[in-house]
């Protein structure tokens, strides 16, 4: 059986994983041989000028299969029109390469769906761990949705959301805690009633889906 930890900051090779490292603040050493995210944060935008020049130029090679983490997050102090610029220049960037992107949301559904809006790439939204009203709208416009650690102590709210996920829109991640996706695996098997196998055999057509890359 083979697990894909699609958004992990702590990359660890294991047999029968496969783990797309991100990184986000970082782009002097992008990891090679294996696939990785890269994007523009909002709580790393302090010299983005000359970092989005950099991620334009290294978002092009074959191991980068996505764009992000990026996003919006109304936590942040970062300056929220800054936010957006650079959502939007990295919406645009995985625009014109056709590479799928992967959000950070925080408190701004509405605002992200709203600069989605006529994206055609596929569409993560990570780290999901809120109550099924905040994330309908994600689900109905046919976006992937990402959950992890919370599904290895859930609430009633979440369990009801990871039950509401249409299963070729799911996805499981550890990102930067640590957990094995093994255990991610089967904690999300074991609420969607189903079994560890049948879970991992979606998340494979997903991933073959969203990033076709089967070499790895």
């Amino acid at each position: 059986m083979q697990y894909i930890d699609v958004h992990t900051h702590i990359y660890k090779p294991e047999e029968n994983i496969i783990s797309i490292e991100n990184t986000c603040n970082n782009f002097s050493n992008i990891p090679a041989g294996h696939p990785v995210s890269i994007g523009l944060h909002p709580w790393y935008l302090d010299n983005t000028d000359n970092d989005i020049n950099v991620l334009i130029a290294l978002a092009q090679q074959p191991d980068v299969v996505a764009i992000g983490e990026c996003g919006l997050d109304k936590l942040v102090k970062t300056d929220w029109n800054k936010q957006v610029k650079f959502f939007d220049q990295q919406l645009q960037l995985a625009t014109d390469l056709c590479k799928p992107v992967i959000i950070h949301c925080v408190r701004a559904f509405a605002e992200i769906l709203f600069l989605l809006k006529g994206i055609k790439v596929p569409v993560i939204f990570h780290g999901i761990n809120n109550k099924l009203s905040l994330v309908q709208p994600v689900i109905a416009q046919g976006y992937y949705l990402s959950f992890g650690k919370a599904l290895l102590n859930p609430g009633a709210s979440i369990m009801h959301t990871l039950k509401a996920v249409p299963a070729d829109q799911l996805f499981l991640e550890t990102d930067d805690t640590g957990v094995s996706i093994r255990e991610i695996y089967k904690s999300a098997a074991e609420i969607r009633n189903i079994t560890e196998n049948e879970i991992a055999l979606q998340l494979q057509k997903n991933y073959d889906s969203v990033f076709n890359y089967a070499e790895y």
